[in-house]
């Protein structure tokens, strides 16, 4: 005959103690008229054995009703506010409104989660805007901006499409032939700014992802030269190297966004650009990483290290000589890998990653890189800058809550034995993605950190590849705003700005750099 066991049961509300025969937690509640459904939680599981013991204390069974809703909640877009800076007007003159400011609407799709009727999870699933937000614009006056600026080195940049050279001085730029169309994949100067390294797509196949590795004499008369590389994610001079040489990495096209998939390989290849060119070497097979379909970027240190960022992880690798490389089988042996700091990925919801900014001292000793922070408490995402002394084998946050579109550069060895660090930083970082950078400069331990560009109070837009580089001497500073390229003074805050039509200017890279600067 079944033994009656003594339980107690706590659901709808009410606690009751009951007697029953069942054999196991389901059974006493499917007894007790207790119907459950799949999101209900129950404690201890139904399956659980009920143990005939008289002298047991009665086991306690709690059923807590787990319901879910969804609301939709309409919410105001605050309108942002654009600058319009003209020379017609004096900086005296009281600001000129353009455009009003108007917010726009978004619904924002909300998951509500009860337990026993009680809310204890609310999370957005989905936000639809239904009017978009209308900017304020607002003119203001300015000094108008240089016409002319001299400088030293060479300093190279898109515009409109085309690879622009200015030599010394802004008043006399000069169009590298360059056919194709240059998708601004790579556009590097070579550390001596002798020869330009540059990705071109290829003309019959525009559909996907297809580009070519090209290199270019600077000199007047130059001709460009194919390097016979397809598909190229990411390429970069190695500054110390002599000969020169560049490391690179691939993907394969596809048919699904974003275009490619990377193979997360690594490439090394000597140039001596005549018949005795050697044949590029794979050091890295290919490397696991989060999103490994998007690829990683890649810095070079003027010591000849390359140091790597994937989604979620920063590191540094001891790249090999070229004698060394040859000698190699990536399959069984790689450059040695330090990985210096890993963190979560950042889920953008989109077909693109996030990857973090890389940036070597020019002694070698720091790198400073954008970082996906955890922070309890937290509900929106946090990008912090972090700063590893690799001699000292410590690292540090530099600036907190710097924004996901962070930068950073640090200055040319002619600086040395001082060292500066020039970062963009949210003005709102709370703005997220859409949010506008200024321009900072500080010391090397982020001390004595002030404002460079644009003025307290204006915002604009600063390029999110490749928007800064340092002058040879450390002096002045190259950067892309509100799609035209800048050059500003450090000691005097001079600034000429050379887009003066309609082109879109990005990926300014200035030579010559690298050990000694030149």
């Amino acid at each position: 005959m079944p033994v009656a066991v003594p339980i107690t049961l706590s659901a709808d509300g009410q606690t009751r103690a009951l007697l029953t025969t069942a054999r196991t937690v389901g059974e006493a509640l499917a007894q007790a008229g207790v119907a459950l459904t799949p999101a209900d939680e129950i404690d201890p599981p139904a399956a659980t054995p009920l143990l005939a013991d008289a002298a047991a204390t009665p086991l306690a069974i709690t059923v807590v009703r787990v319901t879910e809703t969804t609301e939709v909640i309409p919410e105001a877009i605050p309108f942002g506010r654009q600058i319009v800076r003209s020379a017609e007007l004096s900086p005296d003159d009281p600001p000129r409104l353009l455009q009003a400011g108007q917010p726009g609407l978004r619904e924002v799709t909300v998951r509500i989660v009860y337990r026993d009727g009680l809310e204890v999870e609310r999370w957005p699933t989905a936000t639809t805007v239904v009017e978009p937000a209308q900017d304020e614009i607002v003119m203001i006056g300015v000094i108008a901006a240089s016409d002319r600026m001299t400088f030293d080195g060479a300093l190279a940049y898109i515009d409109g499409g085309r690879a622009v050279l200015l030599e010394g001085a802004t008043d006399a730029p000069r169009q590298l032939a360059i056919e194709g169309a240059l998708d601004g994949r790579v556009f590097q100067l070579s550390p001596a700014g002798d020869y330009l390294l540059y990705t071109a797509a290829v003309a019959e196949d525009t559909d996907t992802f297809r580009n070519a590795l090209w290199v270019m004499p600077t000199a007047a008369g130059g001709v460009a030269q194919p390097l016979n590389i397809e598909n190229v994610l990411w390429a970069g001079w190695d500054p110390a190297a002599t000969p020169p040489r560049i490391a690179y990495t691939t993907a394969r096209s596809t048919t699904l966004p974003p275009g490619w998939e990377a193979s997360n390989d690594l490439w090394l290849l000597e140039l001596t650009l005549d018949a005795n060119q050697p044949a590029p070497v794979r050091l890295v097979e290919s490397y696991p990483a989060a999103y490994a379909w998007w690829g990683g970027v890649y810095s070079w240190s003027n010591d000849g290290r390359l140091a790597y960022a994937f989604a979620d992880e920063v590191g540094v690798l001891t790249m090999p000589t070229s004698a060394e490389a040859a000698a190699l089988d990536p399959t069984t042996a790689a450059p040695a890998r330090v990985v210096l700091h890993e963190f979560p990925e950042f889920d953008t919801g989109g077909d693109w990653a996030w990857l973090p900014a890389l940036s070597w001292s020019a002694d070698g000793r720091l790198l400073a890189f954008t970082d996906h922070a955890i922070v309890t408490g937290e509900a929106r995402e946090r990008f912090d800058l972090r700063l590893a002394d690799l001699a000292a084998g410590d690292q540090a946050t530099l600036v907190d809550d710097i924004g996901i579109w962070a930068a950073a550069q640090w200055s040319p060895a002619a600086a040395l034995p001082e060292q500066r660090l020039a970062t963009l930083r949210a003005i709102d970082p709370e703005a997220g993605q859409d949010g506008s950078y200024a321009l900072w400069l500080a010391g090397s331990d982020g001390s004595d950190a002030r404002r460079l560009y644009p003025p307290e109070g204006e915002s604009g837009a600063f390029a999110r590849s490749q928007p800064l580089a340092w002058g040879p001497d450390g002096d002045r500073l190259a950067f892309i705003f509100d799609d035209a390229l800048h050059i500003l003074d450090l000691a005097s805050g001079e600034v000429y700005r050379a887009s003066r039509d309609d082109t879109i200017s990005s990926h300014p890279t200035w030579a010559p750099y690298g050990p000694g600067g030149d």
